[in-house]
């Protein structure tokens, strides 16, 4: 083996031991290569073959390192999102090795190990805590309607209590169970009441039928009667008639008419005696039917006022006086059907008093209503006549913007957030901010409604999730 060679097989048996240990299958062409190259006679054919398959298994590796640190880089950005992309500089590189990547470890360890100590929200946790605010306002609005209905027992006002403190799921999973239960109880007790009526309702038509009935079988008897009465004084007056022919002297044609006289005038008697008695019977029906149908006719005007009454009740806040979500959903099908009549834009806004709760905790929920009261009767003084101002429950207000598009129905409703903002409000003589966060959509074509309020809804909680007091467009 020449010089030249010596120097080039002891250059590369050093450059083996190198990179030994960091592949298997590099080690074992590795250590190929290195018995060519210590062999007495170096064959340059065998070295060509053992570089060759050295160079394959190295290339393989590294097209594997290059994937697995761009795999790591990106897994690890949207773990760290924006707070770690100083930690992942050094894998910024165009072509960035294993030591660049082990550069990280440490501060990257120091990173998650300060995650997993600090509170963090994901944005999943958000959505659900988000429905699950969502829900405890739908909870409050039908409590709310179920309470205009009558709460002798206070079972509503103790499920209105399970709502304070924004409750867990399961909770409301509780909620939920103990609401059914109490409209099945409501819906057992009221269709009782109704079978009562109904059961009322079929005597006094029966008895009105049995009237009627005896009416009729009165008048078939005044019909008899009369028949037997003509049949009768037809009788008299042809035996009348045949006495006259048959008598030849005065006295005895006298005596006779007499007798048929007599006769003629008890048949009537008894005629007018038996008449009388079943014209009485009649007028006493009669009387007895007029008052059955009177009494019929003042329940069912009382029971129809009580249910105009209830339906009127169960349209309008008791709180507020505005109108509520049926009330709300009422109007809401006239203008979506006006809407798509006429062609006409129609949009929509929830509004939510902000930090509500902080306020009931702090003076008490008698000052809440208080605020309540106050936020209608001042949105009500900055809506358009148009416009459909309602409670939508809890401390969330809906308005409904006939014939307005989005851009229009944002300056509206940003127009009656800064009215609140500007109201005095005070409690005991000190001055209480409050502010209101809203959410605005315009129907879009073909939309459902359910999706319509679902991105208000979403767009008045981006408004509370962005600093409150702000309107946000969906």
């Amino acid at each position: 083996m020449s010089d030249e060679q010596n120097w080039l097989a002891r250059g590369a048996t050093s450059l083996t031991l190198m990179m030994m240990g960091f592949d298997t299958e590099l080690d074992q062409q590795l250590t190929k290569l290195r018995n060519v190259l210590r062999q007495e006679n170096l064959q340059l054919s065998e070295f060509k073959i053992a570089l060759e398959d050295v160079e394959r298994v190295y290339d393989s590796l590294e097209g594997i390192t290059d994937k697995s640190i761009d795999t790591y880089k990106k897994t690890f950005a949207v773990l760290l999102e924006e707070t770690g992309a100083d930690i992942l500089k050094p894998l910024d590189k165009e072509q960035p090795l294993l030591s660049d990547l082990l550069k990280i470890a440490e501060p990257l360890a120091r990173h998650i190990n300060t995650l997993a100590y600090s509170p963090r929200i994901d944005r999943a946790d958000e959505e659900l805590d988000h429905l699950r605010l969502r829900l405890i306002r739908r909870f409050k609005s039908l409590l709310e309607t179920l309470t205009l209905m009558g709460d002798d027992s206070g079972s509503l006002q103790r499920l209105d209590a399970m709502l304070e403190g924004e409750p867990s799921w399961k909770m409301l999973d509780e909620l939920a169970s103990k609401t059914i239960t109490l409209l099945r109880k409501r819906l057992s007790e009221e269709k009782k009441q109704f079978e009562g009526y109904l059961s009322q309702l079929t005597e006094k038509l029966t008895r009105i039928n049995e009237i009627v009935e005896a009416d009729s079988a009165t008048l078939s008897e005044l019909k008899q009667i009369n028949i037997d009465f003509n049949s009768s004084i037809n009788q008299q007056m042809s035996e009348a008639r045949m006495k006259i022919d048959n008598q030849h002297t005065v006295a005895t044609l006298k005596t006779d008419l007499l007798a048929s006289l007599d006769l003629i005038a008890n048949r009537l008697q008894e005629y007018q005696s038996s008449y009388g008695a079943k014209l009485q019977d009649l007028q006493a029906s009669k009387v007895e039917m007029n008052d059955q149908i009177q009494s019929l006719e003042k329940e069912n005007l009382a029971l129809l006022i009580e249910l105009n009454k209830e339906r009127k009740m169960s349209q309008i806040d008791p709180l507020t006086q505005l109108p509520n979500r049926q009330g709300f959903t009422n109007r809401l099908d006239e203008e979506l059907s006006r809407a798509k009549r006429y062609k006409h834009p129609l949009s929509i806004a929830i509004l939510d008093i902000d930090f509500f709760k902080r306020i009931n905790d702090e003076f008490g929920h008698l000052v809440g209503d208080k605020v309540l009261r106050m936020m209608a009767k001042e949105m009500k003084k900055v809506c358009r006549e148009s416009d459909f101002i309602s409670r939508f429950g809890g401390e969330e207000f809906i308005l409904l913007l006939p014939q307005t598009n989005l851009q229009d129905a944002k300056i509206a409703v940003d127009k009656l957030r800064r009215h609140i903002a500007q109201c005095p409000f005070h409690y005991q003589n000190k001055p209480v901010k409050l502010t209101i966060s809203g959410g605005v959509a315009e129907l879009q074509e073909n939309e459902e409604t359910d999706s319509w309020l679902d991105r208000a809804d979403t767009a008045l909680y981006d408004s509370k999730r962005n600093g409150r007091d702000q309107v946000t467009a969906a």
